[in-house]
């Protein structure tokens, strides 16, 4: 592991890489000045980075001319850069990343850049986000980390050999943080119909957005669950504290603030896996009782779920979404369910639908989806015929919309 500068990191890649960034709340800042700072140096650098919470400070100069941006889950923070179609996505669920951003895949990567803890004993830990970058250093040409001295040393398999990373810059920079969006009344009624389909000793998943972040602040609630997800939030603290068990906490990473990550440093039983073991199939349908909790911007009355788009413009990606689904169809007693106000904030719009329009993704297809939980109420649709299931989404829609805003 060789420290340079972090324009002398920019220097070293090659143009015309495909440069795999960070995502979540892991901001290597440092990195990022350098290279708008060295921008111009490039003519066809490719860049690729999941969901980040930051504000893609990178995109700032250059974007189109020196380089392109592609990301497999978007930010709404992307929103008028989708709509002006000056990026683009790469359609993937999260399980299979590191299928296809691989060296036998069809997305090679010659660059991959992680944030990581200061060196001990020969190794570093991947701290708040493990999931995708274990394989990624593997598949990777050249690694660059920032060695934040704020990165906590978190349990589970998240160390890698100092040996597997080639340039490291150093950064004393706050790591980045999220704040779970602020709940409403109604948010609070979606979260107690969510919280009565939660067995005793289930293990449970939870999405990104006020409501599965709402659910999961209550868990400790449910006795003898455990956790097992792809990423949590601040939540997760009261979880481990308040449950009166001895609970286990399996995910890929976390999203919140420093009293959260300070905490995962300090707490044993919060482990940190990489995405095979969090999203891949097998793990999952081996739990029993395993719960998927999502949210979706719509569903409509044969139970298709859209959770990536808004009139046609892309503000997410298919992210693990599908990949719990799965697993919970498989787990005894497990469930998948999507939960979501019944109309937009502002009350102009439905969010049951009676289709899905031309230009809206499908992010569940109906075959796949379970519960769909409303404030209005609980809507099971496996083993419901086409109509059973138009006649459950209607009855848990808003009185507003049931009759004259669904359709046939």
């Amino acid at each position: 592991m060789q420290v340079v500068s972090a324009r002398e990191a920019i220097r070293r890649i090659p143009d015309g890489a495909r440069v795999i960034l960070p995502h979540g709340c892991v901001e290597p800042t440092a990195f990022y000045d350098a290279l708008q700072a060295e921008c111009s140096r490039f003519r066809q650098l490719r860049l690729y980075s999941g969901l980040q919470f930051g504000d893609y400070p990178y995109l700032r100069t250059g974007l189109g001319v020196h380089f392109s941006y592609t990301t497999w889950q978007a930010s709404p923070k992307l929103r008028q850069r989708f709509a002006d179609g000056t990026i683009d996505l790469l359609p993937i669920r999260f399980r299979d990343v590191t299928r296809v951003v691989a060296r036998d895949g069809p997305v090679v990567p010659d660059v991959v850049v992680i944030q990581v803890s200061k060196p001990d004993n020969g190794a570093v830990s991947l701290g708040i986000s493990v999931s995708l970058y274990r394989d990624l250093i593997a598949h990777s040409a050249l690694v660059i980390a920032e060695v934040n001295e704020h990165m906590p040393v978190t349990h589970g398999n998240s160390t890698v050999a100092t040996s597997d990373i080639h340039l490291a810059i150093e950064s004393g920079a706050p790591l980045g943080e999220y704040r779970s969006p602020r709940r409403s009344a109604r948010d609070e009624r979606i979260v107690e119909r969510v919280l009565g389909l939660i067995p005793r000793g289930a293990w449970v998943q939870f999405g990104v957005g006020v409501i599965p972040d709402a659910v999961l602040c209550r868990l400790h609630e449910v006795p003898e669950a455990n956790i097992h997800s792809g990423m949590l939030t601040d939540g997760v603290m009261e979880f481990v504290q308040k449950s009166r068990h001895r609970t286990r906490v399996i995910t890929g990473e976390v999203a919140g603030t420093r009293a959260l990550y300070e905490f995962t440093g300090k707490t044993p039983c919060i482990e940190f896996h990489p995405s095979s073991m969090t999203h891949d199939f097998l793990p999952i349908a081996r739990l029993p009782n395993f719960i998927s909790i999502n949210s979706a911007v719509e569903v409509d009355l044969h139970g298709q779920v859209n959770g990536e788009t808004i009139d046609g413009v892309q503000i997410s990606g298919v992210g693990g979404s599908l990949d719990f689904v799965d697993g919970a169809a498989a787990s005894p007693g497990g469930a998948a369910i999507i939960a979501l106000p019944s109309t937009t904030e502002d009350g102009k719009r439905s969010k049951i639908v009676a289709r899905l329009s031309a230009t809206t993704s499908v992010t569940v297809p109906r075959f796949c989806t379970d519960y769909v939980v409303t404030e209005f109420g609980v809507a099971r649709l496996r083993g419901k015929t086409l109509r059973e299931r138009a006649a459950a989404l209607r009855a848990i829609a808003h009185p507003d919309f049931r009759e004259s805003g669904l359709g046939a």
